[in-house]
């Protein structure tokens, strides 16, 4: 999934025309009272993290001059909220509001269509209202193949009592339109909280917008860089290079996710941080469970199933060993029909490129697990080409478990530390 920033949303949102607060995103504090002079006074400063809660968490400052700006700025740019860090804000204008209400599409897993969401109390928790006042949510299923018109949106928001009739007309036409960005852009979420009701009319405060992460590559005009599984946080730099692997290519599939982009988690707990990559989800978190009691952690997630070409291997087993301080690498596959030669070629190629001084052999304690298909194929490839024959490498075949390969590299690395003085 990728989690747009409120300013890319709203992007979206007035392509579609649904009316937002004049603004801009500024990335240095230099830029503000430019801005800000622009916008006139008082004007909102928001940080820009993919994060609810913002205004509880100080994220969200309203200024009324340039001094309080000037601190404002100050206080958010460079700094974290909610634990993500601020490298973007935006000052928009400030507007006087009548009334808060929420609208929204989303997906209703259990009917298996989009559901139209509005609620007459906006700027809250939806979930929280959903909670202890479930009747003041109104919803609306969606079948696909008609879509939403104007009298569907219309009879949703009509027991909103406080609104005149033009109002409603005007609230039903926001609807309709955050479906059809719904649509346009693979959205799993679609939402305004708050939707306000102003002198001028109706205006989207906030905007959040989630994009379903397998429909990323058909989104190119939004130019994101957003990896599926970065959630609430902006991707890493070789999270969105991961990202790109399987563009255009659906035989099979590479899901990459730093866990420890730093190191910081496994310093402060004295681990010893790995690279990283298995065949199936399941033996991942098998061989994880194996590892991290020996006081090993793994700095990233890869699955790499569904029988990927050699290609994509290639690719991301140059990406896993570019993390920066790894003390190792382990590679399991699950017994599968995954095609485990085509698997080799593409470490091969990759460990051939990144250690060429020794024909591919690597200087980091290295356990490759092969089992299922084809797996004779695979240690038959990675001994022609000598990489079994590394003094820090471990070749397991299908008689292995994850306990077994956990065991090896525990002792490879105890070897390679004593040998070398690594310390931890």
């Amino acid at each position: 999934m990728a989690r747009l920033l409120e300013y890319q949303a709203k992007e979206i949102l007035r392509r579609f025309g649904i009316p937002t607060p004049d603004g801009t995103v500024i990335r240095t504090g230099h830029e503000a009272e430019d801005v800000a002079s622009a916008t006139g006074y008082p004007a909102m400063v928001k940080a820009q993290i993919r994060s609810g809660k913002r205004g509880k968490s100080g994220g969200i400052r309203v200024v009324a001059d340039d001094a309080e700006l000037k601190t404002a700025v100050s206080d958010l740019m460079g700094r974290t909220v909610r634990g993500l860090a601020v490298d973007a804000l935006l000052i928009e204008q400030s507007l006087d509001v009548i009334q808060e209400m929420y609208v929204g599409v989303t997906a209703d897993p259990t009917s298996r269509s989009p559901v139209l969401i509005f609620c007459a109390d906006g700027g809250v928790d939806i979930e929280e209202t959903a909670r202890v006042n479930p009747e003041a949510i109104c919803k609306l299923q969606v079948d696909v193949l008609r879509g939403v018109y104007a009298h569907d949106a219309l009879n949703l928001v009509r027991g909103a009592d406080n609104l005149t009739s033009r109002q409603k007309l005007g609230l039903a036409n926001i609807l309709c339109r955050l479906y059809e960005a719904y649509r346009k852009h693979d959205c799993k979420l679609v939402e305004v909280n708050p939707l306000a009701l102003t002198e001028a009319g109706l205006v989207a405060l906030d905007a959040r917008v989630d994009i379903d992460g397998d429909a990323l590559e058909r989104q190119d005009e939004l130019d994101l860089d957003s990896a599926e599984e970065a959630g609430s946080r902006s991707s890493t730099v070789l999270e969105a290079m991961a990202g790109t692997i399987d563009e255009r290519d659906h035989r099979g599939t590479v899901h990459f996710v730093q866990i420890d982009p730093d190191l910081s988690y496994a310093r402060e707990r004295g681990l010893i941080p790995f690279g990283f990559d298995c065949v199936g989800a399941g033996a991942s978190l098998t061989t994880m469970d194996e590892l991290v009691p020996l006081g090993f952690y793994p700095v990233n997630f890869c699955d790499t199933s569904g029988n990927p070409v050699g290609s994509k291997l290639y690719r991301i087993t140059k990406l896993i060993f570019s993390q920066p301080g790894i003390q190792g690498y382990v590679f399991v596959s699950c017994i599968s029909s995954q095609q485990l030669d085509n698997t080799a070629r593409g470490i091969v190629k990759a460990l051939k490129e990144l250690y060429p001084e020794s024909s591919g052999q690597p200087n980091i304690p290295t356990v490759l697990c092969f089992r299922g298909a084809w797996d004779e194929d695979a240690l038959s490839l990675l001994r022609d080409h000598g990489i079994s024959d590394g003094r820090w490498v471990r070749v397991l075949g299908r008689d292995a478990t994850e306990r077994d390969a956990a065991d090896a590299f525990c002792a490879l690395h105890n070897e390679w530390r004593c040998e070398t003085g690594r310390a931890i």
